[in-house]
C-alpha cells in the first residue's frame, strides 16, 4: 500500500471517528432537548389543571375556565390504593412510584411507560385532599425528530467520510510529491553516477530540509569522488617512479654477467654484436642492488601510507579517552630506540577522545619529519599541551625550516619541496597528519619559530570533562 493510500485512510478514518462522536453528542443533544420540550409541555398542562380548582375537564368538551385545551394529553386521576378514579381517555398503568406519589411519599415522578404499543411520558404530581394526578403525551414525535436527525447526520457523515477519503488523497499526493522528486534524483543518481544534479526544491519545512540534506550529500560525495580520483592519480604518477627505476635496474642486472667471464663475454659480444651483453664489476653490481632495495623500501612505505589514507577512519576503532601526553612518550621512546637523536621532551597531561592508533601514527610522522629534517647532533624538541580548549602537541626540528608561502601546501598530498626531493620519503606524512587532525575535529599547521628550524603543530579538541575544566 503506498504511503498516499494510507495517508488517505488515515485522514477518512480520522473523519469518520470526528463524524461518528459529534454525531453522537448531537443525537444526545437534541433528544434531551426534545423530552425536555416535552416535559415543559407536561408541566404546563399540570399548571392549567391546577389552576381550575380541582375541577377536571369533561371527557368530551374542550372549554375549560374560557381556555382551550386541546387533547395532545391524557389525564388520570389515581386514588392512594392505586385504583383509577378519573381518566380523559384510555388508562394509564399505575406503578409503584404513582401508588407512591398518591399515598404522599414523593413530590412529583417522571416516566416512560408503553400502553397498547404507544410509549408515552407521564408526569405524576399529588393532588388534594389524596391521590395523584397523572399527566401523558406520547413519545413518538421526539422518536420521530431524533430518528430523522439520526437518518441526516448518517447521510452526513458517509458523505463526510467519502469526500474527507477522498480530500485526503488529493492533498497526500500533493504532500509527496517532493518526495517523489527526491525519489526520482536518488534514482537518477544511482543509474548515472552523475552527481551533479542538485534538486531545486524551495521549502522551509521538513521536505525542503530534507532536499537541502539531500543537496548536501550529493556535494559531498562528489568532492569525495574528486578526491578519489586526484589521489588515484598522484598515486599512480608517484608508483610510476620507483618501479621505473626498479625495472631499470633489474634488466640491467638481467642482462649484466658476473666479472669472472668478462673475457668470453667480450669475445662473444665481438661475434654477436656491441651491447648484447653488459659485464658490471662488484661495485656496480652492489650499487645497482642498494639502488632496488632503497626504492623497494620507498614504494613499501608510500603502499602503506595510501593505505592508510584510503582506510575509513571507522574500520580502525572507536574513538576512545586517552592522555595525549602518554601517547606521545610512546612514539618518543620508539624513536630513541632506533636513531641517535637527542629528544627534548615537556609533556603536560590531556585527555583527548581520539582514535589512539591514527593519533599515534600522525605524532610519529611529525617526529620522522623533525628527525629526517634535523643536523646530525640536533635536538628534536616535542612538547604537549592544552590552551583554548585545545590539546596541543608541537615538534621542532633544527633543520632549514619551511618558507612562510610554502606552510599551507607542506599539507597536500605527494607535495616535496625541492630541497626534499633528495630525502628519502612519498610526501604522504604531513597529509596524514592533516588527515588524522580533520577527522578529530582538529587542524595541522607550522608555526612560527624563533630561530632556525621548523614546528609543526597538531591540535585536538580536549575531551568534555578535561575542557571544563579549563
Amino acid at each position: 500500500m503506498s504511503v498516499r493510500t494510507r495517508l488517505g485512510l488515515l485522514v477518512a478514518a480520522s473523519v469518520a471517528v470526528a463524524v461518528l462522536a459529534v454525531s453522537g453528542v448531537a443525537l444526545w443533544i437534541a433528544r434531551g432537548e426534545a423530552r425536555s420540550a416535552l416535559d415543559r409541555k407536561l408541566d404546563d398542562r399540570v399548571a392549567v389543571l391546577a389552576a381550575s380548582g380541582g375541577r377536571l375537564p369533561e371527557r368530551r368538551g374542550v372549554q375549560f375556565f374560557g381556555r382551550f385545551v386541546p387533547r395532545d394529553v391524557l389525564v388520570q386521576v389515581v386514588a392512594p390504593n392505586g385504583a383509577v378514579v378519573y381518566k380523559s381517555d384510555d388508562v394509564l398503568p399505575v406503578g409503584r412510584a404513582d401508588r407512591a406519589v398518591a399515598n404522599g411519599g414523593t413530590r412529583r415522578h417522571r416516566s416512560d411507560v408503553s400502553a397498547d404499543g404507544v410509549r408515552l411520558r407521564v408526569l405524576t404530581v399529588p393532588i388534594s385532599p389524596a391521590g395523584a394526578l397523572m399527566v401523558a403525551s406520547p413519545l413518538d414525535e421526539v422518536d420521530e425528530n431524533v430518528s430523522g436527525l439520526r437518518n441526516a447526520l448518517a447521510l452526513v457523515a458517509v458523505v463526510g467520510v467519502a469526500g474527507a477519503g477522498l480530500l485526503g488523497f488529493l492533498v497526500a499526493g500533493r504532500a509527496i510529491r517532493p518526495v517523489r522528486r527526491l525519489t526520482d534524483a536518488a534514482r537518477n543518481v544511482a543509474q548515472t553516477q552523475d552527481l551533479d544534479q542538485p534538486i531545486e526544491l524551495e521549502r522551509d519545512d521538513e521536505l525542503g530540509e530534507l532536499a537541502r540534506s539531500f543537496n548536501a550529500m550529493l556535494e559531498a560525495l562528489a568532492l569525495s569522488r574528486a578526491q578519489q580520483h586526484r589521489l588515484v592519480a598522484d598515486a599512480g604518477h608517484e608508483l610510476r617512479t620507483p618501479l621505473t627505476s626498479i625495472r631499470t635496474n633489474i634488466e640491467l642486472l638481467a642482462r649484466a654477467e658476473p666479472a669472472a667471464v668478462a673475457a668470453s663475454a667480450a669475445a662473444e659480444a665481438d661475434a654477436v654484436g656491441a651491447g648484447a651483453v653488459v659485464a658490471l664489476d662488484s661495485d656496480e653490481r652492489r650499487q645497482m642492488l642498494d639502488d632496488v632495495q632503497f626504492e623497494l623500501d620507498q614504494l613499501t612505505e608510500l603502499v602503506s601510507e595510501l593505505v592508510e589514507l584510503a582506510t575509513d577512519q571507522r574500520a580502525q576503532g572507536e574513538p576512545e579517552p586517552v592522555d595525549l601526553a602518554e601517547l606521545a612518550a610512546s612514539v618518543v621512546d620508539r624513536h630513541r630506540r632506533r636513531t641517535e637523536t637527542e629528544f627534548v621532551t615537556d609533556f603536560e597531561p590531556c585527555e583527548v577522545v581520539v582514535n589512539a592508533a591514527l593519533v599515534e601514527r600522525a605524532i610519529g610522522n611529525l617526529v620522522d619529519n623533525a628527525v629526517k629534517w634535523s643536523p646530525p647532533g640536533a635536538p628534536v624538541e616535542i612538547s604537549v599541551a592544552a590552551a583554548e580548549r585545545e590539546a596541543r602537541v608541537r615538534v621542532r626540528d633544527r633543520g632549514p625550516g619551511i618558507p612562510a608561502a610554502l606552510r599551507e601546501t607542506v599539507f597536500e598530498r605527494f607535495y616535496r619541496a625541492p630541497e626534499a626531493r633528495a630525502q628519502p620519503g612519498s610526501g604522504l606524512g604531513l597529509s596524514i597528519v592533516d588527515y588524522v587532525a580533520r577527522t578529530h575535529d582538529g587542524a595541522a599547521a607550522v608555526v612560527d619559530t624563533e630561530g632556525p628550524g621548523t614546528t609543526v603543530e597538531l591540535r585536538l579538541p580536549l575531551a568534555p570533562d578535561e575542557d571544563s575544566s579549563r
